[in-house]
């Protein structure tokens, strides 16, 4: 029997035969590779009678010497990459047994052999000839050897292999003399400029790989190209909130990228993109009809509790849209997300809120630049600007994920559902209120800084425990159950007698 070795970023895995290894970006893989654009359950490794076999499971491919694979038997070492050819690195190593029905080479030599198959085509192992011999693979599919590992099993010794398989566009076989060897030093092959080309600008190549699929690679151009759009759909508009407007829907795909790499969550499919689109709508209908009222009738940012009047309304504007959806895909589809994607998705609701805001504040900052009689003053405008744009959005982000990682939690465990939400909510509201009542009451803003720097600190504490927290949660029995303001008290029921 032969074991299995796995390195992946510094760290030795080994497995004995008969364990199923799975590989992914879940964390209930045995291997957890944490990378977006690996799959959560990307493939397995198994033990077979031909030895140790890769199978893909996941939407994102495995590449082998720079093809994408579906299955291939693990030689005596193997460099497999994940979701790309240049993505994670996991270097596979399993010794052949002997015994084992290890194909053997010509002197009684036996070969452990590890093929890739093109075109997603599984390979089977190979059988491997003596001088003149070829390499058969499975299903009709052409299989060539990544890796050969020769353990003589006598004192005679293995004949050169020849792998018979087709050869790039203008590939020749050097021939010096017929039947010799090519000379030491001199030429193995020779390309003509077509294949020149074909091997340094595989445009043909680029088509044809699956890279293509993943939806983050596609944005990338329609982003880069986003500027030079605002620029013509803009140019003629009046309103002085239009460039607000341009740079913050530039910005805040940027910052919702950064948030998703840093919480997390365990999946993105259709139902997580609706409900993403359904509460920026919720956010922005909410914010122009109740929250900017309460504020103007009812906030005082120059006194703690006008400010913490606007710190509970505008929490509140971003946390119950959360809370609304969460409740929804509860009741009507019996389902429970992952907290994990209910902090994503205050972080949505914070960059719109954050969005509308700054469109709201940018004409000020821009007629202060226009009507600055120092450079002083248009310096400050400048950098107001620059502020509203670049990090309202996200510092509203950072609050709301808060918010939201506790709605998760209150909807999934109801049992402490009121306290967790009345918590969650107050958590960035006083800190919203903090930082509103510092910058109005002093003249710097050292003071803000530091209430804006423990507000990073708490959200990137939980985008580190938010999965140890939820497990905790969900051990404790004070959480589970019915909720506590709402407990119908029963007599426990009597065991049957014997």
């Amino acid at each position: 029997m032969s074991t299995l070795q796995v390195t992946f970023n510094g760290r030795i895995f080994t497995f004995a035969p008969g364990t199923i290894v799975r590989i992914g970006r879940s964390s209930e893989n045995d291997i957890v590779v944490k990378e977006p654009t690996v799959s959560r359950r990307h493939a397995r490794l198994s033990f077979e009678p031909s030895g140790w076999v890769w199978q893909n499971l996941g939407q994102a491919p495995t590449f082998l010497a720079g093809q994408p694979v579906a299955r291939f038997a693990v030689g005596q070492q193997v460099d497999v990459y994940l979701a790309a050819p240049n993505g994670p690195a996991l270097l596979l190593s399993a010794a052949a047994s002997y015994g084992q029905g290890v194909p053997q080479g010509p002197g009684g030599t036996e070969l452990a052999v590890g093929f890739e198959a093109g075109g997603g085509a599984a390979a089977s192992a190979g059988r491997i000839a003596g001088s003149g011999g070829a390499v058969a693979g499975s299903g009709g599919a052409v299989a060539r050897p990544t890796n050969v590992a020769a353990q003589p099993a006598g004192d005679a010794q293995a004949d050169a292999a020849a792998f018979a398989g087709p050869r790039p566009r203008g590939y020749q076989e050097y021939q010096g003399q017929a039947g010799s060897a090519a000379a030491p030093g001199s030429p193995v092959s020779q390309l003509d400029m077509g294949s020149f080309f074909e091997i340094l600008i595989p445009v043909k190549s680029w088509l044809h790989d699956r890279g293509w699929r993943q939806g983050i690679r596609l944005l990338i151009i329609p982003y880069a190209l986003l500027p030079l759009i605002f620029l013509q759909v803009f140019s003629s508009s009046t309103s002085l909130s239009s460039p607000g407007w341009a740079y913050s829907l530039y910005v805040a795909p940027l910052w919702l990228l950064t948030f998703w790499y840093l919480i997390r969550p365990p999946e993105i499919g259709k139902l997580e993109i609706v409900i993403g689109i359904g509460i920026i709508i919720w956010t922005i209908i909410w914010l122009h009809v109740v929250t900017i009222y309460i504020n103007d009738h009812f906030a005082n940012p120059h006194n703690i509790l006008g400010s913490l009047v606007v710190g509970y309304n505008e929490e509140i504007t971003k946390a119950l849209p959360v809370l609304i959806a969460a409740i929804l895909v509860l009741r009507i589809r019996k389902q429970k997300l992952d907290p994990r994607t209910w902090f994503l998705m205050g972080t949505v609701a914070g960059l719109t809120f954050g969005v509308v805001e700054q469109a709201i504040y940018t004409p000020g900052a821009l007629v202060q630049i226009n009507h600055a009689h120092v450079i002083s003053e248009a310096d400050v405008g400048a950098l107001s600007f620059a502020f509203r744009v670049f990090v309202d959005g996200f510092q509203h982000a950072v609050w709301a994920g808060v918010s939201g990682f506790f709605v998760g939690i209150a909807v999934n465990y109801r049992r402490r559902r009121i306290p967790l939400l009345l918590l969650g909510i107050s958590i960035p509201a006083i800190l919203h209120a903090l930082n509103d009542y510092t910058l109005t009451l002093f003249s710097t803003v050292w003071v803000g800084l530091l209430v804006q720097a423990l507000s990073l600190v708490l959200f990137l504490g939980y985008t580190l425990s938010a999965s140890a927290i939820e497990r905790r949660v969900r051990r404790n029995p004070n959480f589970r159950g019915e909720s506590i303001m709402m407990e119908r008290f029963s007599q426990p029921e009597q065991s049957p007698s014997p």
